[in-house]
């Protein structure tokens, strides 16, 4: 039903943006596409600002469920260059008409050639399928020492006029990144509690790439059955699970109510953070408080 529902939005963003379009400008205009915000943090450092972002996903709203705008979708017919992270909801909702808005634009996959991680199996009573691929391949260093030679790469194909700029950058933020993940090493290795909560699972690949554990309360994409939400508070009192992450962008109610009854410390991050380098290290404090 999402999908469809999507469906008719998109048909008709579409409609409305082709009645309104003007001719497209030249292949010259400096502007990039990026799914969320946290991808412009690398474009930016990598370019120096040079490179006009369009972010499909605003800070604050729900990648799952987002409706890009008309003005989104006039901005990205105008980029020579896309980067997706490949498996956001509203990605997947609308993919098969991006060549409709701009056919000449490169589109980077940005979980092409990554080890993906799939969702828990969702049983629906009748039926069990499994669970999709999990998006949230930024929120580890150690997969964005793996992203930013592409990025690199598809900005100097696409911009060869910021090649010079982007070399120049590009070393100094991949040691940037590399330090940061082997402080990433250094910390959770040290950490006396391994498993942590999290409402919407947002941290899959850090919890695989350092080797902690991560329970999730949202299952399949909504909020937990009643059953469902008593084991999950009776794993947090078993296990003493310090800490539940809550995003901002969700409804997190039942995470509070886990909270109120396990005794378990509720913490906000925010995945969709501009600054990368900033929400690693705040991650990082917070495992030092809460979990060493």
């Amino acid at each position: 039903m999402r999908r469809i529902f999507f469906a008719f939005i998109i048909a008709g963003t579409l409609a409305t943006f082709n009645a309104c379009q003007s001719p497209r400008q030249s292949a010259h205009d400096a502007v990039v596409s990026v799914s969320i915000t946290p991808i412009q943090f690398f474009v930016d450092r990598l370019t120096d600002q040079a490179l006009d972002v369009n972010i499909m996903v605003p800070q604050g709203a729900s990648h799952a469920t987002y409706a890009p705008t008309t003005s989104q979708f006039r901005k990205l017919s105008d980029s020579g260059l896309y980067f997706r992270i490949g498996y956001l909801g509203y990605e997947q909702a609308w993919i098969s008409r991006l060549s409709e808005l701009s056919p000449g634009m490169k589109v980077i996959d940005l979980s092409d050639g990554l080890e993906l991680i799939r969702g828990e199996e969702i049983d629906h009573g009748d039926h069990v399928h499994e669970g999709g691929i999990d998006p949230h391949i930024w929120m580890s260093p150690a997969v964005m020492l793996k992203l930013l030679p592409v990025m690199r790469d598809a900005i100097i194909q696409v911009f060869p006029e910021l090649a010079e700029t982007v070399e120049q950058n590009y070393e100094p933020l991949y040691a940037e990144i590399k330090a940061i993940h082997q402080a990433m090493e250094m910390v959770t290795s040290t950490l006396s509690q391994r498993t942590f909560m999290i409402f919407h699972p947002a941290l899959t690949y850090l919890a695989r790439d350092y080797r902690l554990e991560q329970v999730s309360i949202e299952r399949g994409g909504k909020d937990p059955t009643p059953a469902q939400l008593a084991r999950i508070i009776r794993q947090a009192r078993e296990h003493q699970v310090p800490l539940i992450f809550i995003q901002e962008e969700f409804d997190v109610r039942s995470a509070q109510l886990v909270s109120d009854e396990s005794g378990t410390t509720l913490v906000q991050i925010n995945p969709m953070a501009y600054d990368w380098t900033e929400e690693m290290q705040q991650l990082m404090g917070v495992f030092r408080e809460y979990m060493q």
